[in-house]
């Protein structure tokens, strides 16, 4: 196993961290701030927060792709990890609803959109930069960035449950404010090692004077593999603090410890995943993944109105769901020129959320028909139906090298 610049390495796993724990902070707080800064609206005000934050994130993916193929990847996320971390910082200083009526809803609104945005660039930074600085067990090293975005979420469910414990009411009404205040030093250290960083070999050899927008005509087939991908994953994972909140009704300090341990299990998970590609290929794993996913997403929400056995059950649906998509930075990363990885790797990945990122609106929307655990059970099989279609139809990568 051999690498390149472990910086580059330490530098990506935290951008995945933080990419984890601002949008967990934004998951696991998402019916407080329904109902500070969306009251009038119920259940769509507890995942708009979510919504915002992750269909602004394809044009990062698009803009910051563009400048790091043409300029450097180092050079891009210096620039993305500085918008992220103030975008997360100023998120618990907004004044509520209560307090400044509408324009609370479009402050934080307009704060997730452009946090988005950083973020959306960030992916396409850090997944090239990491995949590039590899030279071998590539899918090892692709469960591991993958599973940074989980570590982020257990810290930010860690503290989410922590404070709704000892903090009582007051949390719901201020003491959530700090999860955002602590998510900026994690993001001050992230700018610290991204000063350490060196550009990879893979693109420092290549002439750049071929527009990058060219080397898209690869993106048809892993988009469609990511929309699937993240259609269950948003109607999955990033839905399950919602409804055990706004839909069961458990008490913040009990869901969140649930969040966390299937957040928790998901790292060996998707570290199994990664390592079991680089040996059978990621096409195959994804498939293999996607369908065993299904199967664990459909007994988990048959299972949970129940409210018994919710540990073992939360803890199963967290292992099954994030076996799919840990091969995603791996598989991306070998699906694109060198010359276009970056815009590649982040139009991919983050434009697929321009149709998965209404996933919890389309659970809403199903569920004034179906029960709202059938509604989310739907719509994550038909997102690992169409991440087995899209896998399906295009070629093995786990042997392709990144020069070129």
């Amino acid at each position: 196993m051999k690498v390149e610049n472990w910086s580059n390495v330490i530098g990506g796993y935290i951008s995945w961290v933080m990419d984890g724990y601002d949008l967990g902070a934004v998951v696991i707080t998402s019916t407080i701030l329904g109902e500070l800064f969306y009251p009038t609206i119920k259940f769509l005000g507890a995942v708009l927060p979510i919504v915002f934050t992750i269909i602004s994130r394809p044009l990062g993916g698009f803009v910051f792709g563009y400048i790091g193929d043409k300029f450097g990847r180092r050079s891009s996320l210096l620039i993305t990890v500085l918008g992220y971390s103030l975008s997360i910082g100023l998120t618990a200083i907004l004044p509520t609803y209560a307090q400044i009526g509408i324009l609370a809803s479009i402050l934080l609104s307009l704060l997730r959109l452009i946090q988005g945005i950083f973020i959306g660039g960030d992916v396409a930074g850090s997944f090239t930069i990491v995949m590039e600085s590899i030279n071998s067990y590539r899918g090892v090293f692709s469960g591991l960035m993958q599973s940074g975005v989980l570590v982020g979420f257990v810290g930010v469910d860690t503290l989410f449950t922590y404070l709704a414990s000892v903090t009582g009411r007051e949390f719901i009404t201020f003491y959530w404010k700090l999860i955002f205040i602590i998510g900026v030093i994690p993001a001050i250290l992230a700018v610290l090692i991204r000063f350490k960083m060196v550009e990879p070999s893979v693109w420092s050899k290549i002439k750049h004077n071929v527009n990058p927008i060219k080397g898209l005509r690869e993106l048809p087939q892993p988009f469609i593999v990511m929309v699937g991908f993240w259609l269950a994953i948003y109607a999955g994972p990033q839905l399950v603090p919602t409804i055990f909140g706004q839909i069961m009704r458990l008490s913040p300090s009990y869901f969140g410890l649930l969040v966390t341990y299937m957040n928790l299990i998901g790292i060996p998970s998707m570290l199994i995943s990664g390592l079991i590609s680089d040996y059978i290929g990621r096409r195959k794993m994804g498939i293999i993944g996607s369908i065993i996913a299904a199967i664990g997403a459909f007994l988990f929400y048959a299972l949970i109105p129940e409210k018994t056995n919710l540990l073992y059950l939360t803890l199963l649906f967290g292992f099954l769901v994030n076996l799919p998509s840990a091969i995603s930075p791996a598989f991306l990363t070998e699906r694109f020129k060198t010359f276009a990885r970056a815009i590649g790797v982040g139009t991919a990945y983050n434009g697929a959320y321009l149709i998965a990122g209404w996933a919890p609106i389309l659970v809403s929307i199903l569920s004034s028909h179906l029960d709202p655990f059938y509604a989310a059970a739907t719509v994550f099989i038909v997102g690992s139906v169409i991440a087995i279609v899209g896998l399906a139809i295009g070629p093995e990568t786990y042997k392709q090298s990144l020069e070129g």
